[in-house]
C-alpha cells in the first residue's frame, strides 16, 4: 500500500492531477475556452492521465501493481463509500482526490461545527448575499415544490421560461431555470408540463429527456437509523466515524456495509448535554423492489408526494426486519445500544427507501446513477438539456455522486447561465482572497 500511495501521490501523479482543474473554471458551453484559459498549462500537464482519471479506479491499481486482495477490497470499500459502486465501476478521479485528503502531510479531518446545517446556512447566506454591482440577492423559498416547468415553442425550438409551484404560483425566469432534480424525476415533471401535444418541438425535447432518463441505470437505496441516546458510561476515546462490513463478501452486497457517524464526538452542541446523536445507514445497497409494492399501483411514478405509501403492518414489519442490520452493526461499537435507545429522553427514528424517496425526492429512493450496461463507469451529461433555458445539476450530471460532485455540478450550471465575463470576475475575486488557485 505504501508503494502504491507514493506512486499515486507523487508530484505530477494521478492524485495531484485530479485536483488541478477547479470546478469554478468550468462551464457547459464554448465559453469554457475563455474561463479555463489560465489553467491550460495544468490541463496539458494532466495529459494522458486524463484517461486514467475518467476510467475505473481498478486501472490505477493494475497500473501500479496493487494486487493483494485486502488492499483491493479496501479500495472497493472506499469507492463504494464515495459512489455506491465498487472500484471497478467508480471513476478514478474522486478516489484519487480522496487519497490526498486522507494521506497528505499533516492531513486532518475537517468537520463543520454545527453539523450539516452549518453548510446549509452557509449556502443560504451566499444565496441571499447582496453583492452589489447590479447583482440582486437571491431568495430561498421553502415548501415551494415545483409542479411544472413553463414550456413554450419558440422558432421551432423548445424553451423553458419559468416554473409553476405546487400552489399554482408562476415564477418567470429572467435567464433560465436550473433544475437539481434527478434526471428520472425531471423527466416526469417535464412530461406533466406539456400543455399542447401539437407543440412538436416541446414534445420531442421532453421525449429526448425521457429517453435519457430511461437509459440511465441507478444504484440501490438506503436504510437509515437516527438515534439520540444517553452518553453516560461511554468511553472517552469513542470515535466519530465507523464502517462495519464483512470483507469476505462483496462490498456491494445488500446490507453488507453499514456506515456510522456520531457527530457529537466533535460537536457536543448538536445534542442536549449528556447525549449523543448517531446516524447509521446502509449505503446504496437496499433493493427498492422490496418496498415498491407499498406504493399506489405497486410502482414509483417518478412523482413523490407526502402521503403516497401505506404504513401497513407489513410495511412496519419490513421496516423492523431491514433495520436489524443497523442495530447489529451499532452493537459492534456500543454493545448496549438497544438498552440506551429505550431510556427516557432517547430518540429513535428509522428511515426506509420510501422515506429516502419521499423526503429527498429520489426516484426509487436511489443514491444516484450507475454505469450503463456494458460500461465500466458512468457517462454523465453536462448542464445543458435539449430545452433552451433549462439547465440541470445534481448527481445525474457531471461530475456525479457525492457532496463535492453535486456542488461542482451546481457551480458549472450557474457558470453556464451567466456570461463568461461574470464568471471570470468572480474567479479573479476568489483568487485575490486565496480561495481559488
Amino acid at each position: 500500500f505504501e508503494k502504491f500511495k507514493k506512486q499515486m501521490m507523487s508530484e505530477g501523479g494521478i492524485s495531484e492531477s485530479s485536483a488541478l482543474i477547479p470546478p469554478l473554471s468550468l462551464r457547459g458551453d464554448l465559453s469554457a475556452a475563455l474561463t479555463m484559459r489560465s489553467y491550460i498549462g495544468k490541463f496539458l500537464k494532466i495529459g494522458l492521465q486524463g484517461t486514467l482519471l475518467t476510467g475505473p479506479f481498478t486501472e490505477c491499481m493494475d497500473l501500479y501493481g496493487l494486487n493483494d486482495e485486502f488492499n483491493r477490497k479496501w479500495f472497493d470499500y472506499l469507492a463504494f463509500a464515495l459512489s455506491g459502486l465498487d472500484a471497478a465501476h467508480t471513476q478514478a478521479a474522486p478516489v484519487a482526490y480522496t487519497m490526498i485528503d486522507l494521506h497528505k502531510e499533516n492531513a486532518v479531518l475537517d468537520y463543520p461545527m454545527g453539523g450539516m446545517d452549518s453548510l446549509i446556512q452557509a449556502l443560504v447566506s451566499g444565496l441571499e448575499m447582496d453583492r452589489g454591482n447590479g447583482v440582486e440577492p437571491g431568495e430561498l423559498r421553502l415548501k415551494s415544490r415545483v409542479e411544472k416547468f413553463c414550456l413554450e415553442e419558440v422558432k421551432n425550438k423548445a424553451k423553458c421560461t419559468g416554473v409553476v409551484l405546487e400552489d399554482g404560483t408562476v415564477l418567470k425566469a429572467k435567464k433560465g431555470v436550473i433544475c437539481n432534480a434527478p434526471l428520472w424525476n425531471m423527466a416526469k415533471i417535464l412530461e406533466d408540463s406539456v400543455v399542447n401535444p401539437l407543440d412538436f418541438a416541446v414534445a420531442a425535447a421532453v421525449n429526448d429527456v425521457r429517453k435519457q432518463a430511461d437509459q440511465m441505470e441507478m444504484t440501490g437505496s438506503f436504510m437509515h437509523l437516527h438515534l439520540g441516546i444517553p452518553a453516560d458510561g461511554l468511553p472517552d476515546d469513542l470515535d466519530c466515524h465507523h464502517s462495519v462490513l464483512n470483507m469476505d463478501d462483496d462490498v456491494t452486497a445488500e446490507q453488507n456495509l453499514v456506515i456510522v457517524s456520531i457527530p457529537t464526538i466533535f460537536d457536543p452542541s448538536l445534542a442536549p448535554e449528556g447525549y449523543h446523536v448517531i446516524h447509521a445507514y446502509t449505503a446504496a445497497s437496499e433493493n427498492f423492489a422490496d418496498w415498491e409494492s407499498k406504493l399506489p399501483g405497486g410502482l414509483d411514478s417518478g412523482k413523490a408526494t407526502f402521503k403516497d405509501y401505506r404504513r401497513t403492518k407489513s410495511y412496519k414489519n419490513l421496516k423492523e426486519e431491514k433495520a436489524e442490520a443497523l442495530w447489529s452493526a451499532l452493537e459492534r461499537i456500543i454493545p448496549d445500544i438497544r438498552e440506551r435507545a429505550q431510556r427516557e429522553g432517547s430518540v429513535v427514528e428509522v428511515g426506509t427507501p420510501l422515506t429516502h424517496r419521499r423526503y429527498n425526492r429520489r426516484f426509487r429512493g436511489t443514491y444516484g446513477p450507475a454505469p450503463a450496461e456494458g460500461k465500466d463507469v458512468w457517462e454523465l451529461p453536462g448542464p445543458m438539456t435539449p430545452i433552451e433555458g433549462l439547465l440541470a445539476c445534481g448527481d445525474t450530471t457531471f461530475p456525479g455522486i457525492g457532496l463535492p460532485g453535486v456542488a461542482a455540478s451546481g457551480t458549472i450550471a450557474a457558470n453556464t447561465i451567466v456570461g463568461a465575463s461574470v464568471q471570470l470576475k468572480l474567479m479573479e475575486e476568489l483568487k485575490r482572497s486565496g480561495a481559488l488557485q
